[in-house]
């Protein structure tokens, strides 16, 4: 995202800030960045027909809007028009300016008649002006063209406030909110497209003993609504109104608690089971009290469940119930478990199912194991062994303390698990270019290698990766890696021949790396995995 541009009044004389097309671009809402004219670009401006100025507009790069938007209103007016996706980050205002502030970005909005992905940031926000910021967006000349929004301020948004605002949001598709208070989830009817929905329900923000008028349906039908993607956070086991989410959520696909204590409604929640039927994917991020629940829950609910992720939380035997009624079935299984995990998880997970005679075929793609101290090589080689360890095509070992004490574990790996291509050792600090080297020798298929954070490397690793993978590799991380040289990098970069992804620190990139990968199309920067985050 390129840096901040300041945005100005209404007054004309102003330049009111614009976003790069098609991309988001953060903004301060009250700048007054001083408005100029080129004249040298008069006769450019005169010669272009709307259309050709818009269209050129889309081939820009984000960081020359703000310079595009200087040169004439004319070209200010077609920019704004040109832009679909947009950041505004409001200032901190008092109590008193909270009611400017929410007119100031109503007249802002008018100015983008086109958008259809919008972000509001605001910070130090008075109780209340939320709702204010969110009417204003809904008033928005645009809000009917909004497939996204995420409103993203420090005080809640009060149901009454979503209550009026969601008609003139009708066409939403993605709607993330920090905070709703109190809890209610009624206002969701009025949102027919809405396929992802996420909550933080911080507990700063929310108050836990306000009731919620959800508790109970009055005897009314539950009709379904059409989430697909719900990501909850900070939700407590006393908190009402979940009960009426859950039994109207039976087309979820996708599901994440974070930081949940509980499922809402009490301790039982009996509701919440009903929406686990058709999830192909559970994430359970920090949530300890509730994760052995949940877990069982999976494990008789969820017939189609293709991806699990747990991290911090869950005990020992209820993971391993899981995994022995769903592993078979499982396409990723992501685990961040320093006390929970252990050798007899991963021989479950690589032992045949107990499903009653059923043939499941064993699928497992990807398995992304961090900081589980606990697992051992014996564990791993027993793994590699299976069919269903043989079948892995990614493999993560995430500041895993056994591939440092067994140096050629990664060896007896990269020969067992033929269909390796995606190989992830990130935060082992004592990996050396010996265990590097003699790992890729059996390992010549790799597109993606993270080597982030494992500061024993030098550029022998490079060189190994080189002479073994240089033909397929696509994507490399070596950020924080102080050991390898420059010069190794650059060599890197111009010999492989598929590599379209470098992720070093910008203090590492040289002049002559940026013209190798300029000259090459190779792009440098940070790379995040997608998780299935909103």
């Amino acid at each position: 995202m390129p840096p901040d541009a300041a945005l100005g009044s209404s007054d004309e004389k102003t330049c009111a800030p614009t976003a790069p097309t098609s991309s988001r671009h953060a903004a301060a809402v009250g700048g007054g960045g001083v408005f100029r004219r080129h004249g040298c670009y008069a006769g450019t401006d005169a010669a272009l027909c709307d259309d050709l100025l818009q269209e050129v507009f889309r081939l820009l790069p984000p960081a020359a809007a703000p310079a595009v938007s200087l040169v004439s209103r004319r070209w200010l007016s077609l920019l704004r028009a040109s832009t679909s996706s947009l950041t505004l980050r409001l200032p901190a205002s008092s109590p008193d300016a909270a009611a400017a502030a929410a007119a100031t970005l109503a007249a802002l909005l008018s100015h983008y008649p086109f958008l259809s992905a919008l972000t509001v940031v605001s910070v130090a926000t008075p109780a209340g002006d939320a709702d204010a910021v969110l009417l204003a967006v809904a008033a928005a000349p645009a809000a009917a063209r909004f497939s996204a929004l995420r409103l993203l301020p420090d005080s809640a948004v009060s149901p009454a406030a979503l209550l009026a605002a969601c008609p003139a949001l009708s066409g939403l598709t993605s709607l993330h909110l920090t905070a709703v208070r109190p809890l209610s989830f009624r206002w969701l009817e009025l949102l027919p497209r809405l396929k992802s929905f996420a909550l933080v329900n911080s507990a700063s923000s929310v108050d836990c003993a306000g009731s919620s008028s959800d508790d109970a349906d009055g005897g009314e039908a539950a009709g379904a609504l059409p989430l697909e993607k719900l990501s909850l956070c900070g939700i407590r086991s006393g908190d009402r109104g979940l009960g009426w989410l859950w039994r109207r959520c039976g087309s979820l696909k996708w599901l994440q608690l974070r930081a949940c204590d509980g499922t809402g409604d009490g301790p039982a929640s009996l509701a919440f089971a009903g929406c686990l039927a058709g999830l192909l994917a559970l994430e359970l991020r920090a949530c300890r009290a509730v994760a052995d629940r949940v877990l069982l829950l999976a494990a008789d609910h969820c017939h189609a469940l293709t991806s699990l992720l747990v991290y911090d939380g869950g005990s020992s035997e209820a993971l391993h119930r899981f995994i022995q009624q769903r592993a078979a079935a499982l396409h990723t299984l992501d685990l961040r478990l320093p006390l929970d995990l252990h050798n007899d998880h991963l021989l479950a997970i690589g032992a045949e199912p107990i499903q009653g005679g059923q043939d499941h075929k064993h699928s497992l793609a990807a398995l992304r194991l961090q900081s589980c101290v606990l697992i051992t090589g014996d564990g791993l080689r027993s793994l590699a062994r299976t069919v269903t360890g043989a079948g892995i095509e990614e493999l993560a070992l995430v500041s895993c303390d056994v591939v440092e004490r067994e140096p050629g574990l990664l060896t007896f790996l990269s020969q067992s698990m033929r269909r390796l291509r995606r190989l992830d050792l990130s935060y082992n600090e004592t990996l050396s270019d010996k265990m590097i080297g003699a790992m890729l020798s059996s390992c010549r298929n790799l597109v993606d290698i993270r080597l982030r954070g494992c500061r024993g490397l030098t550029g022998g690793s490079l060189v190994s990766l080189l002479r073994h993978c240089g033909q397929s590799l696509e994507i490399l991380d070596i950020s924080r890696c102080p050991s390898i040289a420059v010069g190794n990098v650059e060599l890197f970069a111009q010999r492989a021949t598929r590599l379209n992804h470098m992720i070093i620190e910008e203090s590492a990139i040289s002049e002559e790396l940026k013209a190798i990968a300029q000259k090459k199309g190779i792009k440098i920067g940070s790379l995040l995995r997608c998780e299935g985050t909103f």
